[in-house]
């Protein structure tokens, strides 16, 4: 998984980050912070299970920090995961459960700016 920032509204692009390098499934959702940093999940592949895995990466391109924020199904029953900036943080939405027993669950994680 990597990320490629802009500074100038998207006519330019720097050079891409490596975020995650092991197994990641993809479906990335990003949202950029009131200080100008981006925040970003994805799933990553596990044992029997995928993760949904989170980073928030500095204006200057550097990986502030990078999580897992939880476990979810593998394969196309656990959606894509969502992401809104709020204030000084960000609220993140995916799927969890199996198929007849799916569930949305929600989190907001603070950076307190």
């Amino acid at each position: 998984m990597q990320l490629a920032l802009s500074t100038d509204q998207g006519v330019h692009f720097q050079k891409p980050i490596a975020i995650d390098l092991k197994q990641p499934v993809g479906r990335p959702a990003v949202a950029v912070l009131e200080d100008g940093s981006s925040f970003l999940c994805w799933l990553r592949q596990g044992d029997g299970h995928a993760q949904l895995r989170a980073a928030r990466v500095l204006q200057g391109g550097q990986v502030a920090t990078q999580w897992a924020i939880a476990k979810v199904a593998p394969g196309r029953a656990s959606g894509f995961p969502r992401v809104v900036a709020d204030g000084s943080g960000v609220i993140v939405s995916w799927t969890s459960g199996r198929a007849q027993q799916l569930r949305v669950r929600a989190v907001r994680i603070s950076f307190g700016n």
